[in-house]
């Protein structure tokens, strides 16, 4: 039986988002440099497009019709913010267990910020550079994609440290949610990995 809820920030789509997300850029980034694979490097970047587009949609129909709350740009900065307000100028308090959850907790969110900003200059980059060759572009292309990269090792760091601080691990919840989902949560899980099969597909056709 389907639930609905009021409060995951990590229901059914963000999830499956999210390991497409992954799985996207882990076969763009081992691709890039393999001329024979550039079609495959391709499909990963515009998968990772598209998958950035349906998670900016779902920020915004989630509330309305899934009732649920995915964590936005104002939610992360209201993480980052006190964070920097409370210990920019008491660096006394930098070697203390506080310090480093609220540090860990920070960086957490921060590296999502970071991935969310450089995923689209990456793509675009990316996208640009095979449709107009240009050498210059590339380098752009491969900067965009090694902080992108950076940004994704600094989320894995920051949140293995955070788990260790709270004794938890923190990424469970992200694989193997156990939130109840609403019907339209479900259908739009279904749809977006439809969408995503059929521009593989159509890609390859």
């Amino acid at each position: 039986m389907l639930h609905h809820t009021t409060n995951s920030s990590t229901d059914l789509l963000i999830r499956f988002l999210h390991i497409v997300i992954i799985l996207s850029f882990t076969g763009a980034y081992l691709t890039g440099d393999i001329e024979e694979w550039h079609h495959i490097h391709m499909a990963f970047g515009y998968t990772l497009g598209i998958s950035l587009i349906l998670r900016v949609l779902w920020q915004f129909f989630a509330p309305r019709l899934a009732h649920t709350q995915p964590s936005g740009i104002s939610r992360r900065l209201n993480v980052i913010k006190p964070f920097v307000k409370r210990y920019g100028a008491q660096p006394q308090q930098w070697v203390s267990p506080a310090f480093l959850k609220a540090a860990s907790s920070s960086l957490f969110q921060l590296s999502i910020l970071g991935i969310f900003c450089l995923l689209p200059l990456t793509v675009l980059a990316g996208f640009f550079t095979d449709y107009t060759h240009s050498h210059s572009l590339k380098e752009v292309h491969e900067l965009f994609a090694n902080l992108f990269l950076t940004s994704v090792l600094l989320h894995l760091a920051a949140l293995t440290l955070n788990s260790v601080l709270l004794k938890k691990w923190l990424a469970k919840r992200m694989f193997w949610g156990e939130d109840p989902h609403s019907w339209f949560t479900l259908f739009a899980s279904v749809l977006s990995l439809g969408m995503l099969v059929a521009f593989w597909l159509w890609y390859f056709s």
